[in-house]
């Protein structure tokens, strides 16, 4: 891959949309949600095209595109809001301004790019707001007028920006084509053939051997995220229609695919038979199948083959394999998969999958993979609390950089050096440089469409809604992960946008009803928002549910000082530091309680044992709300300084 890079600096008009209500109307009918994702692109490429425009990308639900003009933009704008009008579900709310931005490598930023999308959510909607800058350099328009709304307050902008609304008359309707509106419906976009692999099944009846065919699925999902022309939805996606009952046109629809790969195994001793059979959703027809009797050293050679053979009957270019490297012991190999289907399991199978790649390096003590996934494993295990950070991180990093001794290729070993650097270092420019570096390997990543964690954006630049934007892009591919719409829901709690958090969690319980973290979640946003009432009645059940392991406790605690019951947040403080050997306690958890308790000094003891301690959550200083209280005392700066954030 290339380094150059090719950045101008230019006047442009930015248009910044978004679909009104897109968040609920994914929690209610998904595939509705997702084709009226389409449809919006449907109507606003030819568009943007149409008036000289660049489609810039997709931000989730929104749309980020610029104009060479302020009048080609709000003729975009209009056009866009009339081809849609007949949808009740694409309501859309378009933000423009006008600014010197620049454009580097097809991304555009700036000020403007940022004052774009603040515009945007004060427009009613269909309706379209624009800047002074862009009123002042809009020449006359038939059909459109202008009219002003006053000063905004706008997030992370200094001063109050002038805001005017586009009004659209009868006169602009007249001048367009007959049928104009209604000939998006027959657009034909690019279409890129999707597919999901399903866990395949284990013949063998036996619980033990589970974990093969899983395994075996999985390897297969990442061989096929080669193909650069096929969509692959995400594992935790296709993985929960496990011993589904439904029907292939269902399981096809809910997952937005066209093919749907299913398999069997059945393994004895050193020998596999393999059965593959690739489906397609819209007429549940057979488009290849096949049977694979071979040794078990031959299985990365089968995973190869069956992507192949799919790559070929879709018509579809797979990329060379050259760097992937088999496993020289099938026993190790065996270990590997093992240990991976016991972390996708979580907290309570953690010490299992410890057991199976320590094994796994025990028989081949040059297996790279396996050492990457030992370093992941100390990674979690101290992400949880369940590890101090200097003892997990360490752990964590030796095994990283084992791997890439062992496989400078390995991206996921890069991508946890890079989250190493980042949490426990506080390098950043090192830990970009890690993400990047898994970005470029040639072995495949799981992360879909970035391999940057959006943390990085969140707490090193204080870009919540970048986070939210990234995460969205990856739930696009893996639409039923429990794990993204949970990270989601983090982005918007510290980017104070409690609705949309809420909206998030609430559809998360309504899965799974009994989710601790979830409740933790609605009490942290309760007490951002002030209802220290409501913040402690969520707490106290993610406590119950939780039995009070984590966070659940400290944001407890948080909620009674803020609702006056100080004696109760100091006895769960005295219960936290005296608690089992075997849990770790967070000093920045304790350190917050105490802001909340308007105890300053306290604080600031606990922020710099925090500093000491390595605390995990140290990162989330500079920009996470609950820190608001403090950023004006000259020792907040001084902890600032020494977690080093870029500018």
């Amino acid at each position: 891959m290339s380094n150059t890079r090719t950045t101008n600096r230019l006047i442009a008009c930015i248009m910044f949309s978004d679909i009104l209500g897109y968040t609920a109307l994914m929690g209610e009918d998904e595939n509705l949600a997702l084709e009226t994702l389409r449809k919006n692109r449907r109507i606003q490429e030819p568009i943007i095209k149409k008036y000289g425009g660049t489609w810039i990308k997709d931000l989730g639900d929104g749309v980020l595109s610029m104009f060479p003009s302020a009048t080609d933009a709000v003729s975009a704008a209009t056009e866009i809001h009339l081809a849609s009008i007949d949808d009740p579900h694409l309501v859309l709310r378009i933000g423009l301004h006008l600014s010197e931005v620049i454009f580097e490598n097809g991304d555009i930023f700036g000020d403007g790019v940022n004052i774009a999308s603040r515009i945007e959510p004060t427009a009613p909607p269909r309706g379209t707001h624009i800047s002074d800058a862009v009123r002042r350099n809009l020449s006359n328009k038939k059909g459109i007028e202008i009219k002003p709304k006053g000063d905004f307050n706008l997030k992370n902008v200094k001063e109050p920006v002038p805001i005017y609304e586009v009004i659209v008359t009868e006169a602009f309707e007249r001048i367009m084509p007959s049928g104009f509106y209604d000939s998006f419906e027959n657009i034909n976009p690019e279409h890129k053939d999707s597919i999901a692999v399903m866990p395949f099944r284990n013949l063998n009846n036996d619980p033990e051997e589970e974990y093969f065919g899983d395994g075996i699925a999985d390897e297969i999902l990442i061989t096929l995220s080669n193909i650069k022309e096929l969509r692959v939805v995400g594992r935790s996606s296709s993985f929960q229609f496990k011993n589904s009952t439904l029907s292939i046109k269902e399981i096809g629809k809910t997952l937005q695919v066209d093919y749907l790969l299913e398999g069997s195994i059945r393994k004895s001793q050193n020998r596999v038979r393999i059965n593959a059979l690739l489906l397609k959703v819209s007429d549940d027809s057979q488009v290849w199948a096949e049977r694979y009797d071979r040794e078990l050293y031959d299985i990365y050679e089968v995973q190869d083959d069956i992507a192949s053979k799919i790559s070929k009957k879709l018509k579809l270019t797979l990329t060379e394999l050259d760097k992937r490297v088999a496993p020289i012991n099938m026993e190790a190999y065996e270990q590997l998969l093992k240990g991976r289907f016991y972390v996708e399991k979580y907290i309570t199978y953690f010490d299992k999958a410890l057991a199976c790649f320590t094994r796994a390096i025990q028989i081949d003590p040059n297996y790279a993979e396996a050492y990457a996934e030992l370093g992941n494993l100390h990674f979690l295990y101290t992400m949880y609390l369940l590890s101090p950070p200097r003892e997990g991180f360490r752990k964590a990093k030796f095994y990283a950089e084992k791997a890439l001794s062992l496989n400078d290729d390995l991206g996921s070993a890069h991508f946890l050096l890079g989250q190493l650097y980042f949490w426990q270092d506080w390098n950043f420019e090192k830990a970009r440089n890690q993400y990047e570096k898994a970005d470029l390997s040639a072995i495949p990543f799981y992360f879909t469409g970035t391999v940057v964690d959006p943390w990085y954006y969140a707490f090193g630049f204080g870009d919540f809604d970048k986070a939210a934007e990234v995460t969205l892009k990856v739930i696009e591919n893996d639409p039923l992960s429990f794990f993204n719409q949970y990270t989601l829901s983090c982005y918007y709690t510290w980017g104070r946008e409690p609705e949309k958090a809420r909206e998030v969690l609430q559809n998360m319980l309504h899965a799974v009803p009994n989710y601790s973290e979830a409740y933790r979640l609605l009490a942290y946003n309760s007490f951002l928002e002030g209802d220290s009432e409501r913040a402690v009645t969520e707490a106290q059940k993610s406590v119950d549910l939780s039995n009070g392991i984590g966070w659940s406790q400290i944001t407890l605690s948080i909620a009674l000082a803020q609702n006056g019951q100080h004696k109760e947040a100091k006895n769960i403080i005295s219960t936290l530091e005296t608690s089992s050997e075997n849990q770790a306690i967070s000093p920045l958890g304790i350190a917050i309680i105490y802001i909340a308790l308007g105890d300053i000094d306290m604080a600031f003891e606990y922020l710099n044992k925090a500093i000491a301690y390595r605390d995990i959550w140290m990162l989330s200083l500079k920009y996470a709300p609950e820190f608001i209280p403090i950023r004006d005392d000259p020792r907040f700066k001084k902890l600032v300084d020494k977690i080093g954030y870029p500018s």
